[in-house]
């Protein structure tokens, strides 16, 4: 067998390969001319996806999921092998590390870290390595359709105690704590409250919303979506796929709610995979995460860059579009999603796994 650092120094030396030639070398193996990414649907561009696989002579793989707790069943099934690069929020980055999903980083082997605003930065393990690269960055409000209601909601009580012609027309999500999290804050609650009873008014609240509620499921972000051709007038999004919907139709508006939101944060991390693959991820994630290409990703997707290089060569139109860069009162008044105590989180999913059925 081979000597375990002697691997990992080959490893090493095939990203930096890859980082400072811009090409990677392969071995005679198939299965190293594919790279594996977990992804949400349409979240990366896929002219950058065909930039790099033309480079490097591979085939990016994407496996799509719609949904945190998808993502968590594809890992168990599959296993945290069978993926090379995985992108993960910043609640469940530290669990998959616990887990032994993802693998540490050492940022030495990625110049494009040194660009990345630090208010983005991952929790670090014990030895100090970061477990995942910012991606993207925004928070959680409403899109809706601005011709199909009388009057502009200025609040989340809008979309959890709508108004009577909304009744059978509001899609939700299934994500756990987004879901709760936002019944929270419009009941004036941190999204993180762990107390039984502010629990318990934010079930009740998302119980008597149901009725309301048309799709417990993401809003498609196509021509076909329901919030574009009517058969939905609200819905409750992250931010950057109110842009994109808007490109659809022009009357899809995206609103702040005046309560706050929750932040979140995506991350590009790399799965426990073989030191040669973990050099493959890598020169992937230093591929996106350059200035550059950072730049035509985000605003192709229409999501906040953490790449502070790239902002300061971004178009006015993207810069300056609340909908992408929330307003700093905004920001003020928002706060991101953070890991609650076991019992918290099982009762969050059993309710919200109740909801559902």
């Amino acid at each position: 067998m081979l000597n375990r650092r002697l691997l990992l120094q080959a490893g090493w030396g095939l990203l930096t390969a890859a980082l400072f030639t811009g090409r990677l070398a392969w071995s005679g193996a198939e299965r190293e001319r594919e790279l594996s990414v977990l992804t949400w649907p349409d979240y990366i561009d896929p002219a950058l996806i065909k930039a790099f696989e033309q480079h490097n002579k591979i085939t990016v793989r994407l496996i799509t999921f719609d949904s945190d707790q998808e993502r968590d069943q594809l890992l168990l099934r599959k296993g945290p092998a069978a993926f090379d690069v995985l992108l993960v929020n910043r609640i469940n980055l530290p669990l998959y590390a616990q887990r032994g999903w993802v693998s540490a980083i050492d940022t030495r082997q990625l110049p494009a870290f040194a660009e990345q605003d630090k208010r983005w930065l991952a929790e670090t393990d014990s030895g100090g390595q970061v477990l995942g690269i910012p991606y993207f960055w925004g928070n959680v409000g409403l899109a809706y359709r601005a011709d199909l209601l009388r009057q502009a909601p200025f609040s989340w009580m809008d979309f959890f105690r709508p108004a009577a012609e909304l009744h059978g027309f509001l899609n939700s999500m299934e994500s756990d704590r987004e879901l709760l999290g936002m019944a929270l804050r419009a009941l004036g609650y941190s999204v993180n409250a762990e107390d039984p009873a502010q629990l318990a008014a934010a079930e009740a609240l998302l119980l008597e919303q149901k009725p309301h509620v048309k799709h417990y499921r993401y809003v498609d972000l196509n021509a076909q979506s329901p919030l574009v051709t009517g058969e939905v007038k609200m819905a409750i999004v992250f931010n950057g796929d109110a842009v994109k919907l808007r490109e659809f139709h022009p009357q899809i508006r995206y609103l702040h709610p005046k309560e706050g939101s929750a932040i979140w944060v995506d991350y590009l991390a790399v799965g426990r995979v073989s030191p040669e693959r973990h050099a493959l991820a890598m020169a992937f994630i230093q591929f996106l995460s350059q200035a550059e290409n950072a730049l035509q990703n985000a605003q192709s997707l229409h999501f906040a860059t953490p790449n502070t290089v790239a902002l300061r060569q971004a178009e006015a139109d993207y810069l300056n579009d609340p909908t992408i860069f929330p307003p700093t009162e905004v920001l003020i008044n928002s706060e991101p999603i953070r890991p609650v105590a076991p019992r918290t989180l099982r009762r969050i999913n059993e309710f919200v796994g109740r909801l559902l059925r």
